[in-house]
């Protein structure tokens, strides 16, 4: 693997990189840096090569590690990025980090295996919805939809890229127009469009999540409140949500592609 650790005090550095050294296999290779142009240099200088960890310190001389990561996201989107900080809990929410993916100062190895083992966990719990909320949707790749755990099967497809309509629209509502030009680039097919918000009514109900779809008279939209979605997560700012995102948004859909050029334009 390869490991990048970023900060900008030497004897802070080093312990980073010690410890580094203690938790990963000897085979891999850690560098550490102490100028962000340094880091970002050898990221590009991997090439094909992957970027599997970066290690960053908040606060840095001119700049900050947010900016870092969100650069190395661009050129290694499957980096997964850990902050290192010697701020509190509060402070880290007030750069708009989630929680979970940083490490206190000083750094240690038992630190370092913790946060690993919590980001391990994040990642396979992405998905873990509250009991009200049983309905994951997933974004990052190509469209899912998911009830406690089971995928839904749909009797048409076109009423699950209306869902994947609809969660782009991240709450607002759509018109049955609207609707016709984004399935078929036609709005002539708006006498179509009933029959296929009747279908995903149905094949909603059938999950007994119904409740998610929100109807009035030639509206249509979906209730972000009971749902778990990746994109809706990554909008928030969670360090899972920005791990996940690999540079592929509702891949199964063209006219996603305007959103996926957003998302990238955010890490």
């Amino acid at each position: 693997m390869n490991i990048l650790a970023l900060d900008d005090e030497e004897l802070m550095l080093w312990a980073l990189t010690d410890s580094l050294e203690k938790v990963f296999d000897e085979n891999d290779i850690i560098k550490g840096f102490e100028e962000s142009e340094d880091a970002i240099g050898f990221v590009k200088s991997l090439g094909n090569k992957p970027l599997d960890y970066a290690f960053l310190d908040i606060r840095l001389r001119g700049g900050n590690g947010i900016d870092v990561a969100k650069e190395i996201k661009k050129l290694k989107p499957k980096t997964k990025i850990l902050f290192c900080t010697a701020y509190s809990d509060r402070a880290i929410d007030a750069f708009g980090v989630n929680a979970v993916g940083y490490l206190l100062k000083p750094i240690t190895p038992e630190k370092i295996r913790n946060s690993l083992e919590q980001l391990s966990l994040m990642f396979s719990n992405i998905g873990d919805i509250p009991t009200e909320k049983k309905v994951e949707i997933k974004t990052f790749g190509n469209f899912d939809v998911f009830v406690d755990k089971k995928p839904i099967h749909w009797k048409r497809l076109k009423a699950k890229e209306l869902l994947a309509q609809l969660v782009d629209k991240k709450g607002a509502s759509v018109t049955n127009v609207e609707i016709a030009i984004t399935l078929w680039e036609d709005d002539n097919k708006v006498k179509s469009v009933p029959t296929i918000i009747s279908s995903l009514r149905h094949t909603l109900k059938d999950y007994g999540v119904e409740d998610i779809l929100i109807r009035s008279r030639n509206h249509t939209a979906i209730d972000t409140t009971k749902v778990l979605c990746d994109v809706y997560e990554f909008y928030e700012g969670k360090a899972a949500a920005l791990n996940l995102y690999q540079g592929e948004y509702m891949a199964n859909y063209s006219w996603a592609e305007f959103t996926n050029a957003y998302l990238q334009s955010q890490v």
